[in-house]
């Protein structure tokens, strides 16, 4: 007697489930995948950063001043000046934009080509123009001797420009106030950013920190208040960068910039006694006396230091 061989198949449920999970695990590449590559590209984002910074102390210290921004109105495939800074006074000129209530802060696209970078380097890793805002008054070379131990070269203290903030647990919190140098990049929701092939501005930042970052917020123009990180928003994901002078100044050994001066040293040598970091001034005979001196050494920032306290 011949016994019948019945195939067995899937019923409808099994079938069901066994898609359900393949559509799980295929969800979950996909997750997997769009995650290392946007890790990957704010990896690359933060180098480009951190060598836009290079460049940046680099042109200090060849030119004694900061270099102003570049057009954010450029177009890379168009423009033949894309990445070039603005030339105009106090970095005024079509695509870089003024504070509307820190009127010594511009806003533009990182100068690529006058810090001899490629084109890329002006942009982060989606392809939007990184962002660099800087205080202008650091932008402006002294006429006689450097001095960037003060916003103009020669008045205002270096202090309280830019504040950075950043919003660990829903509470902000300052970071910084004295940053004179900001890069940002706009992430890989781009918004409020410029792309590097347009010449206008992306759908404008929703989030409230995000929107801080924005050339044209909070009103019309930006202020001084940036937001570098927002860890109770689901929305922000700016990369922000920021140096304070004092940075720039022990990372690229630029002490020579900063003068000590006798209208700002207490008990100076003179009353107009000045030099520049290891240059030492020695009191005059008319004011100590015939074959007497008194002596002082500039040291770092700005300050004196006695190397005699009186006149011997």
């Amino acid at each position: 007697m011949n016994k019948r061989k019945f195939k067995k198949a899937y019923s409808l449920l099994e079938l069901s489930i066994v898609i359900l999970i393949i559509s799980i695990l295929i969800t979950g590449a996909l997750s997997v995948s769009v995650g290392s590559i946007n890790n990957a590209k704010i990896k690359t984002t933060n180098d480009r950063q951190r060598e836009v910074y290079k460049a940046i102390g680099n042109f200090l210290i060849t030119n004694k001043r900061l270099p102003c921004p570049a057009s954010l109105l450029k177009v890379k495939t168009v423009d033949a000046d894309y990445g070039n800074a603005v030339v105009g006074a106090n970095c005024s000129d079509a695509g870089v934009i003024q504070s509307g209530s820190s009127t010594n802060l511009v806003y533009g696209m990182v100068p690529s080509r006058t810090l001899g970078l490629s084109n890329d380097m002006a942009e982060d890793a989606f392809e939007t123009k990184m962002v660099y805002i800087v205080d202008k008054n650091f932008t402006i070379a002294s006429a006689v001797d450097p001095n960037f131990g003060v916003t103009t070269f020669s008045t205002t203290a270096s202090t309280g420009i830019i504040t950075v903030n950043e919003k660990p647990s829903g509470v902000t919190q300052a970071v910084t106030a004295d940053a004179i140098v900001i890069l940002i990049s706009h992430g890989a929701n781009k918004a409020s950013g410029y792309n590097s092939n347009a010449s206008t501005q992306n759908t404008r930042a929703t989030d409230t920190d995000e929107r801080d970052n924005d050339a044209n917020e909070p009103t019309t123009f930006f202020n001084n208040t940036i937001f570098a990180s927002s860890s109770n928003s689901d929305v922000f994901d700016d990369i922000v960068f920021f140096k304070r002078r004092n940075d720039f100044v022990e990372d690229f050994k630029a002490m020579f910039l900063i003068p000590c001066n006798g209208a700002t040293a207490s008990g100076s040598v003179t009353t107009s006694a000045s030099a520049y970091y290891g240059q030492i001034v020695t009191r005059s005979t008319v004011a100590c006396g015939v074959g007497l001196s008194q002596s002082r050494k500039c040291e770092a920032y700005g300050s004196w230091l006695n190397i005699t306290t009186g006149c011997v």
